[in-house]
């Protein structure tokens, strides 16, 4: 065997010199870095370099270290003495995954040498090269079949001296069994029950007695055909349910638990169109019926982030006056109490709306006095919470005083709580469910999680970024298959040095390829450095494996903007809010989201753009003191978000079964995770933003949650600012601060 390699060497030597022009002066040296490159046998690579330089003594060099980015140097080499280029060769750190594209372009002579093991990260990724090229490769493990595929394309000669390896051989032979197993036509995808992937739920063809059970994550694979009828049981939940397969690919199971048995028949009775309702001073009454014009406020109409009442519905009411904070006990208090809907026109200034709330009155800001001697008594309705407000109406005139004669002269605002039920306290009296307690932010309370990871604490102690880098070099092989390891190192070095934490990073395109999960969690990574081409091409392969990934549409468009593709990142934005491109893509859950983006690349590049067919409803930009955006990877994964504002009063938004259960629903089915806040109004001071994770213990091998959060300040402003924040969770009950940020 050693013989049959050793003339192969010889001959493919033979090959080079005889091929190569010796007046041609001007060479690139394309060098796989990436991590599976450890591999490779660099004595034999260097070999063939060394008869190159013999050929031709005399070169100009350039030389590409390539992996998921590029590193270029250049030589001259003079009578053959390449010692330089031989030695930074034999310095080269083997890291990160393999992105051929990232080669195009950047290779400027004719004569090309590319030394890779063929080992793509990106299934949709190429390697595209000219003129006189050859592919090297002496690594055991390598893709034989792109290395083909690439030298045909490409019309270059491959040099592979790992074909006649034992191994090689035996890999050859068992190429036509598994091609023959990959062709088998299977149905993929996860059951959840309760929008949770459910493990030991049994999966088959009805009229086939095999079947498949799902695994701990709920994923099954299970062979198929279009026109089969799926069965799916589980006995624990009491559930059966039958799933027609339609299409070849991925399909996705939702069950609910103990809701349908296997005896049970379960008849709905289609519910008649109500009249349209609006609350006044007597009830409920239908619209047509009132005879006076009455202003109402949903729950839709008030952001999640607001904190107080006050702010909740300002400036949403034609007519009602809120003046802002007032001061109650030396504390700033929200200043519903003194709100006004029509002028000041009584003797002793009380004309503050009376505020009710479910049913009862409260007591409002008062002035009274004589002789130019006024007492003034604030009403604090901070006790009202914004996130549980169901609908706000407000009652001016005849329609207020009809119904609350003089106490309703100054008008009326009729506050109903989504939760509007009373309930018996601890000293037996009735309370209010709805009304807000124990909101008061305490930082000593719930303490943040401490970034104490191994790798954290190591990388900590470095003097550099190369000394440390060095010592991330040093932990990998000990933590191959641990995911947040490499999240880990990604933060370190991320403020640091960008283009090394996206090497990190891309181990996990190369350790876990194919794996959707993992590509999330390299997409938001790479654009939270700003390494936007990249994202695009991970997006894309997310797209490919994942077809109705809202996110993966979205992201790509955004990051397109970022760098400068306006017009493309503005068309494939309209084509997911009006849903005219992606016949499989339902985006209508983000279509908030989507309109402010598109809103806002108009405004900040309307001279770069062509809106001919833009609708107008477009061309009027949103502003806001802050705008959050947060993106997440794992469907169905239990968290929470925090905001305290200046107060220190703060909302919680819990992503939980318990609290929005159809949502969660929803974005299962619609494939999409993303949510977003803003902040407006009287909002100056320090808020503090926290993520709590509310999951399950996840494994080291197991994706973690992983969050990104994109901060806008002054959104929609020509001195709009953007950052991007990653963090991830793995423990229950696991909190970290995102942001402490300062509002103007």
């Amino acid at each position: 065997m050693k013989t049959k390699i050793a003339l192969i060497v010889l001959l493919l030597f033979t090959f080079v010199g005889t091929t190569q022009e010796v007046h041609n002066d001007k060479t690139t040296i394309c060098w796989d870095v990436s991590a599976s490159m450890e591999s490779r046998d660099l004595d034999k690579e260097l070999s063939v370099l060394d008869k190159i330089f013999q050929r031709n003594g005399d070169q100009e060099v350039q030389l590409l270290l390539f992996g998921i980015d590029l590193d270029e140097r250049n030589y001259t080499i003079k009578d053959g003495n390449w010692a330089q280029l031989k030695k930074d060769l034999e310095n080269v750190q083997y890291d990160g995954g393999t992105i051929y594209a990232a080669l195009k372009g950047k290779i400027k002579n004719q004569n090309v040498y590319v030394f890779t093991d063929g080992q793509k990260t990106l299934t949709k990724d190429i390697l595209s090269l000219e003129g006189k090229s050859f592919l090297i490769n002496s690594s055991p493990n390598r893709d034989a079949k792109f290395l083909e595929r690439t030298a045909l394309l490409n019309k270059s000669r491959l040099m592979d001296f790992a074909t006649m390896l034992p191994e090689n051989v035996k890999k050859l032979q068992q190429k036509a069994t598994e091609t023959k197993k990959s062709q088998e036509s299977r149905i993929q995808g996860t059951v959840y029950i309760d929008n949770k992937p459910a493990p030991d739920v049994r999966v088959a063809i009805k009229g086939i007695s095999d079947s498949f059970l799902t695994g701990a994550s709920g994923y099954f694979s299970i062979p198929a055909q279009v026109g089969d009828t799926l069965v799916v049981t589980s006995r624990n939940s009491k559930t059966i349910k039958t799933v027609p397969v339609e299409i070849m690919g991925r399909t996705d199971v939702f069950m609910t638990s103990n809701i349908v048995a296997l005896d049970e028949v379960i008849v709905v009775e289609k519910e008649l169109k109500k009249a349209e309702m609006t609350l006044t001073g007597y009830g409920l009454q239908r619209q047509e019926a009132i005879g006076y014009t009455v202003s109402e406020v949903d729950d839709k109409d008030i952001s999640e982030v607001t904190t107080n009442v006050g702010d909740a519905i300002n400036t949403k009411v034609p007519g009602l006056e809120i003046t802002g904070k007032i001061e109650v006990g030396g504390k700033q208090a929200g200043g519903l109490g003194a709100a006004r809907i029509r002028g000041n026109g009584s003797i002793n200034m009380n004309t503050n709306a009376l505020v009710v709330v479910n049913g009862v009155p409260m007591r409002r800001s008062e002035t009274s006095g004589a002789r130019g001697a006024y007492t003034t008594t604030n009403a604090n309705m901070d006790f009202i919470d914004p996130a549980n407000i169901a609908k706000i109406t407000v009652l001016k005139g005849l329609a207020a005083t009809n119904a609350w004669g003089s106490e309703g002269r100054g008008g009326v605002i009729l506050i109903t709580t989504k939760t509007a039920v009373y309930g018996t306290g601890e000293d037996e009296k009735p309370v209010d469910r709805a009304l807000l307690k124990n909101n008061v932010y305490d930082e000593t309370q719930g303490e943040l999680a401490s970034d104490t990871s191994p790798i954290t604490v190591a990388l900590n102690g470095s003097e550099s970024v190369d000394d440390a880098y060095n010592t991330y070099m040093a932990l990998k092989n000990l933590n191959q298959g641990h995911i947040e390891f490499y999240l880990d190192a990604f933060n370190y070095f991320k403020e640091k040095d960008a283009k090394i934490a996206g090497r990190i990073v891309s181990n996990l395109l190369e350790w876990k390829s194919g794996d959707v999960e993992v590509l999330k969690v390299v997409s938001k990574a790479l654009a939270t450095i700003g390494d936007h081409e990249n994202a695009i091409r991970v997006n894309e392969e997310i797209i490919k494996m994942t077809p109705s990934d809202v996110n993966a549409y979205l992201s790509s468009a955004t990051a397109k903007t970022e760098l400068g593709k306006y017009q493309e990142g503005l068309n494939e934005l309209l084509a997911l809010e009006k849903g005219t491109k992606y016949f499989s893509v339902n985006a209508s859950g983000i279509s908030k989201t989507l309109k402010r983006e598109i809103k806002n690349l108009i405004a900040m590049h309307k001279n770069k753009l062509d809106l001919t067919n833009v609708h107008p409803e477009y061309l009027k930009n949103l502003k806001y003191k802050v705008r959050l955006v947060f993106e997440w990877n794992i469907p169905a994964a239990e968290f929470e978000l925090q905001f305290v504002n200046p107060q220190k009063r703060f909302f919680n938004w819990e992503h939980t079964n318990s609290a929005i259960r159809s949502r969660m629903e929803n974005e299962l089915k619609s494939n999409y995770r993303v949510e977003e806040y803003e902040f407006y109004g009287d909002v100056a001071g320090k808020w503090v933003i926290n993520a709590k994770y509310l999951g399950e213990t996840l494994g080291s091998d197991e994706v973690p949650l992983v969050l990104k959060t994109t901060i806008y300040e002054d959104f929609g402003s020509p001195t709009q600012k953007r950052e991007d924040i990653l963090v991830h969770f793995s423990k229950p009950g696991e909190k970290k601060n995102l942001k402490n940020l300062l509002v103007n």
